[in-house]
């Protein structure tokens, strides 16, 4: 199989300049959690140079927090405010003559979206602002993928090889413990994913992702080891 591998990226992690060899798409911090022009710039290089396909990874507008903490925004300024994340990818991507080909949200705004059908009608509300030709990166099964479809937006399926799921297929909490997969546990979750598109979940439970792109996290602790055994393990 010839799996689409993606990371977050842009994000200040460590080893970022070795992970982008390993991926194939990268979703760009844009400013709302992180990143800056200058950070933008480095990234949309980098993916050049690399061949990686890229896209705008937009969030909630809160640096402090990571993008991590639900924010309780009127729907327009929320438009808006993603828009203009994007919009700003998409100039310093211009300025390297080349193209955003999608947008992943980030954090709470991804996890919140997933269940909320008004959210992710704002997410693809901003996304239509900017560049109606983008793709939206999320899960096959969630209420952002619906509202991409409706308005006959691509969605590219996502599904994560480094976090523990729920039964729902949802992600589980950072806050629990286990959610987050050891390097060896990840390197399975993307055998199984690829052998059989199936996770296990949190209690134990098999469910089915569909999905385009694998997904692993740059800025959790190990993500070089892991995409280095996830794609050995392809292989």
């Amino acid at each position: 199989m010839n799996i689409d591998i993606s990371a977050d990226l842009g994000e200040g992690a460590k080893g970022e300049e070795e992970i982008w060899k390993l991926v194939d798409s990268a979703n760009v911090a844009c400013g709302g959690h992180f990143g800056d022009e200058a950070s933008m710039a480095r990234a949309v290089r980098a993916a050049k140079e690399l061949g990686v396909r890229i896209g705008a990874h937009p969030s909630y507008p809160d640096r402090e927090n990571f993008g991590r903490v639900t924010m309780k925004m009127d729907a327009d300024k929320l438009r808006d405010e993603l828009a203009h994340q994007i919009a700003t990818l998409c100039d310093i991507a211009a300025r390297e003559k080349t193209k955003l080909r999608h947008v992943k949200p980030h954090g709470a705004l991804y996890n919140d979206a997933h269940r909320d059908r008004a959210l992710s009608n704002v997410i693809v509300d901003a996304m239509a602002l900017v560049e109606p030709a983008l793709s939206l990166v999320a899960p096959d099964h969630s209420e952002m993928a619906v509202a991409a479809r409706e308005k006959g937006v691509d969605v590219i399926r996502e599904a994560f090889a480094d976090r523990r799921y729920e039964p729902d297929g949802s992600l589980m909490s950072r806050k629990k413990a286990g959610s987050l997969l050891t390097v060896e546990e990840a390197a399975e979750q993307a055998s199984l994913l690829a052998r059989e598109s199936a996770v296990i979940t949190a209690d134990g439970s098999r469910i089915s992702l569909a999905f385009d792109t694998l997904c692993v996290h740059s800025d959790m602790e190990g993500a070089l080891e892991r995409l280095r055994a996830i794609r050995a393990r392809l292989v």
